[in-house]
Order: C-alpha cells, then structure tokens, then sequence
C-alpha cells in the first residue's frame, strides 16, 4: 500500500482548493443567489438552520456532554514507492523518514500546540516496528487512526506500539498489531479515552492494559469497541486501577492468561466477552476479576477450553454475569473465591475436567468470605462419554456464608453428585435434578417407618475440603422436601407424610418417611431435599 504525494493531498482534502480561486468562481456565487445559467444556488454567505439554531447561536448548544467522532485527518501518514514514510499536512510535509512509528511520532508533533479540541492523525500505509524505534506516544486531544498493519520481526526488542501516560481526551480509532512488541497498547493514568478497532496478534505480553496504580493517579472514563488478541504471552485486555469502563466486545484466541482481566476496576460494563484457550496451565479464565473490583456487570461470557471460563478471587463485590456459555474448561467452569454479592443470571457449563460451578473461600488469612453468591437458571451437565466433572455446583468453606442456588438444571451434571454446599445459611431450592440432598427411596408397605434416609445434611459436608462436622443447632424447618412417586407406580390409593428427625448419636439430620394410607405394595419415590433459608 504505497500512495503519491497528490493521492495523500486529497485524503486531506486539500487537492482541489486551486478550483475555487480566481474571479469565475466569485462570480459563480454571487451575492442575488443566482449562477451564471440562472439556476438557484444557496448564497454564500448566506444564514443556515443548524438544528435550530443559525450559525451565529452554535454557542447556545450544549455540546459539554455529547460525544462525536473525530474530524477527518489532519495529518497522513504515508509510504512512497521507494518506501519512505512521510507525514502530509494541509500545508505541506511535517516529517518524513524510514521508519513508520518515528514519522507518526513526528506528525503527532506537528499538530497544534495546545490544543484544546481533537486533532486526528491517520496512518495510511503497512511498516514495520523496530528496536529502537520507540512507541507512539499520544498526548491530550490526539487522535490516532491506523487501520494497517504494524508489524514487529521476532527477534526485535519493542516497547507498547501506542503508549500514553497522564492523557486526556485521546482515540486510537483502529490499530493493528502484529509481532512480540511488548504490548499493543499501555495506557497509564488516562482520562476520557476511546478505543476502536483493536487487532493485535503475537505481543509478548498484554494486548491491551489500562492501568493507575500505586502513586499513579487512576485511569478513568475509558470507552472500548473491539479488541481481538490472538497468541499472546499474558492477558489480551487487563487493567489495574480504573474508574469507570464500558466495554463492547474482547475476543482473546490462545492468550496465555485471561482474556479480560479487571483489577481494582470499578464501575464497569461489559456487553460480551469471548475466549478459545485462555490461560492453561496458568490456571486464568476467559473472564477474572480481581483485587477489590467491584460494580461490574458482563452481558455474556463464551469460553472454549482453557483452565476456567468465569474467575472471581481477591475480594471482589457486586458483579454480575447475563449469561455464560463455557465448555471444556481444564478446571472449573465458573469459580467464586473470596467474593461477595456475585450473580450468575443464566447460561450453559458443560464438560469441564473439575466442577462446573464452585463456590469457594480460602483458607489463607483472608477475612472476606464467598456471600451473597447467587447462581440461578444455569444448565450444568457433562455429555462426554468419559465424564470428568466431580460436582455440578459445589460450594466449600471454611466461611463461606448466604449464598443461592436456585432454579439450576444439573441432570446429569456430574460424577460425585449434582449440588453440594457447606454453609447452614445457603439457599439450595427449585433446582431440576439435584438438591440439598436428593435419590431414590423406596417405601415399604406394612413398615413404619415406610422409609428412612439416613444423614441428608451430613452428607454435605463428608470429604469436601475445609468442612466441618454438621452442627446440632440446625433448623430443620429449614429443610423442604420435593418428592413424587418413581416410574411404575402402583394404581392403589396411597398417601405419605415426612418429616427430619435429628440423631444426636451420629450428629446427623434423617429424612423419615410414614404411611398415612398403606397401598398395600412397596412405591419407589423420588425425592430432593431442598433449604429454602
């Protein structure tokens, strides 16, 4: 992609002025409003409606708070056939030279010394970064538009392509990244930023990372479009440090961690996030949230593979996830460890190597346990024929406390068991095919009791890391039981009542089972055993 000199000036908009010089083109406008053939013109100087307002009250509009794209270039980058790159202006040649980064670095340069509105730089033509190069660095009120590829040769030691530190009021338009730089784009304490169009493909380290930490003032009001990341050596979008985020879609292919990774990051929303591959062995996932983030919600979340789909560590609150939809995930689908007031609206989890869902707090010194976890309308289920998921949803201690699980469908959900919780205060109810404890029992005619299910809360807590025995003040009262007779039922009339009785020798709650009309034969009955506070 090689450009003239003449081309470049009328991407600028500059190549035709010479037609508008001269007295013909005066007279063609003249004051009365009519050309030389007689045919209506509007007159030049003429007052124009702008949505309400003429041109002399544009100062009346409130344009504070609306957001409007950048306006065309005001300068070119751009490759000749000999290959160098030169920087075009409206009045003539701002830089040229070999290298594309240092003539776009110079075009930035050029552009109007403090400025207080956006000016837009666009880099038309493919080059190569190199060692030594530098990045392009964007200060207040810049725009950058490089819809081409950048490329980076292995083996050249390359910082961030675009870097930022301590700017407002920036745009990188599209960008495209190719090579081990050591990031495609590194913002740093930055304020009303946009990004557009991001592709970058084989950095060494983040695609893309917005940050403000430690003595650094926080980066706030970031705007995101796309970003793709592909076979990267850490995560594809992280940030650390950030106020207030709106993202619209991240697909992250192989990135060696997450493919989004918020860190202390606030006030967020996300519409998708997509992930093949994310973090193995490292243990990542396509989605974590990390070190206090908090008041983050994610429309959706598609993950192929990798260790994990969902991950919330680190002592994070109020975020919510619309919907998942992750299968073949190395360890757990959706793992909530140290969190507090997370939601899972819905979704799919399928055929991951350990739980599909666990609910977790560590037992590490951290004192913020996994609360407020809610995790409803979620199908979880492994179809392969060697089935490798230990439990549906599990939720483990030693603190974990007020949690929900609620409407799930987990048939055929795992190979230990469907649901299993730890804490006396979790919700387990209207879950299809598990429960607090769930089976099959057969009541027997002529006996009493017709039936007894030995231990139905201990065995919540038998061999689950971090349990305890199951303690004597438990209410059963809290205990509901959804039971129906078993496929091939008897045509007598029959009736049942239960109820849980507590046996202080074992330290264990049954559920009993007594005739109230005996049919005179034996009734298989399924049951689930709910805990509805």
């Amino acid at each position: 992609m090689t450009y003239t000199r003449r081309t470049v000036l009328a991407l600028l908009g500059v190549g035709s002025v010479s037609a508008f010089a001269g007295d013909a083109a005066a007279d063609a406008r003249s004051d009365d409003g009519e050309t030389e053939t007689g045919s209506s013109a509007r007159q030049w100087n003429r007052d124009v409606d702008a949505n309400g307002h003429s041109l002399s009250e544009l100062g009346e509009l409130d344009v504070q708070h609306v957001y409007t794209s950048a306006r065309d270039a005001d300068v070119v980058v751009w490759r000749d056939e000999a290959g160098v790159f030169h920087a075009d202006g409206p009045d003539g040649e701002v830089a040229s030279g070999d290298g594309v980064v240092p003539v776009t670095r110079a075009a930035i340069d050029g552009l109007t010394d403090g400025r207080t509105s956006k000016e837009k730089v666009v880099v038309a033509s493919p080059g190569e970064v190199k060692e030594g190069d530098g990045s392009i660095e964007l200060p207040s009120y810049t725009v950058l538009d490089a819809p081409v590829t950048l490329s980076v040769p292995d083996g050249e030691a390359v910082p961030p392509v675009v870097r930022a530190e301590g700017a407002s009021q920036i745009e990188v338009e599209s960008l495209v990244v190719e090579g081990p730089a050591d990031m495609g784009v590194r913002l740093t304490s930055c304020s009303e930023v946009r990004l557009g169009d991001l592709r970058i493909v084989g950095v060494r380290s983040d695609g893309v990372r917005i940050d403000g930490r430690g003595d650094a003032p926080r980066s706030t009001d970031i705007q995101v479009d796309r970003v793709y990341v592909e076979g990267n050596d850490h995560h594809a979008f992280e940030t650390y440090g950030v106020d207030r985020l709106q993202i619209d879609q991240v697909i992250g292919v192989d990135p060696a961690s997450c493919v989004v990774l918020l860190n202390d990051t606030t006030d967020t929303t996300v519409n998708s996030i997509v992930g093949l591959e994310p973090g193995v062995p490292a243990g990542y996932a396509t989605f974590r949230v990390a070190n206090g983030a908090h008041d983050i919600t994610v429309g959706e979340v598609v993950s192929r593979g990798g260790a994990r789909g969902v991950f919330g560590v680190s002592e994070c609150y109020d975020v919510t996830v619309g919907e998942v939809n992750i299968e073949g995930a190395a360890e757990q689908g959706i793992l909530i460890q140290n969190c507090r007031n997370v939601t899972v609206q819905g979704g799919v989890v399928k055929n991951t190597n350990g739980d599909g869902v666990r609910i977790d707090s560590r037992d590490d010194g951290e004192q913020f346990p996994a609360e407020g976890v809610s995790v409803t309308n979620l199908r979880v289920y492994d179809d392969r024929d060697d089935p490798q998921q230990a439990w549906g949803i599990l939720e483990t201690g030693p603190n974990t406390n007020n949690n929900r699980i609620v409407g799930n469908d987990v048939r055929d959900a795992a190979t230990e068991g469907s649901i299993r919780t730890f804490s006396n205060t979790t919700v387990v109810r209207d879950n299809v095919g598990g429960g607090f404890a769930s089976g099959e029992v057969t009541l027997s005619s002529g006996d009493s009791p017709a039936a007894r299910v030995e231990g139905v809360r201990s065995s919540d807590y038998a061999s689950v890391p971090g349990s305890v025995e199951a303690p004597e003040d438990f209410e059963p009262s809290a205990l509901d039981l959804r039971a129906k007779p078993a496929t091939g039922g008897t045509s007598a009339t029959y009736s049942w009542e239960s109820y849980f009785e507590w046996d202080g020798g074992d330290g264990v709650w049954d559920l009993v089972f007594e005739w109230r009309t005996d049919p005179g034969s034996d009734i298989d009955v399924d049951y689930v055993v709910d805990k509805t506070r």
